[in-house]
């Protein structure tokens, strides 16, 4: 009798093994399917990073030009509080056509008039007061009025 009991349970055994490998077989190929798709994604991704690279390198090297448009003397230029509230003060603008002009918020030239000491700038905004810093108050209006028209002009055409 134990013969057959041990008979009976390796049967159940090697049946159980077999329907295991019958339904995990699937997922053997699948996940070798699946192991494919993941290597060609990342082969796709190291190609579009490397595309990515390409293309910033091309765009900061576009955009390297119109900082270097601004004078020689820019990294010279020493711009305080005192220089904007002189500057605005000549051209006989308010501080909303000042920043206007200089293309930041109002609040900026309020505050850079505060301040104390040397200001610390970004480059766009250091290069339009250094154009500015040339121009005298008629030039200034001119420049203000084409500026309302064309900001007239997107309202209009929004609308």
């Amino acid at each position: 009798m134990a013969n057959v009991a041990k008979v009976l349970k390796d049967e159940i055994a090697r049946i159980s093994r077999k329907e295991i490998r019958n339904a995990a077989g699937g997922l053997g190929k699948s996940q070798a399917g699946i192991r494919k798709s993941i290597g060609d994604l990342k082969k796709r991704i190291a190609t579009l990073e490397k595309e990515i690279k390409r293309l910033a390198a091309e765009a900061g090297k576009q955009r390297a030009p119109s900082v270097e448009k601004l004078p020689e003397q820019k990294d010279k230029a020493r711009v305080t509080s005192k220089t904007i509230r002189s500057l605005r003060k000549r051209l006989g603008l308010s501080q909303a056509q000042f920043a206007k002009l200089v293309g930041v918020a109002e609040q900026s030239v309020y505050l850079w008039e505060k301040k104390e000491g040397p200001l610390k700038l970004r480059d766009k905004t250091k290069a339009a007061l250094l154009s500015i810093r040339g121009m005298g108050a008629g030039e200034a209006k001119e420049k203000l009025g084409e500026a309302g028209q064309k900001s007239k002009s997107r309202k209009k055409a929004a609308s």
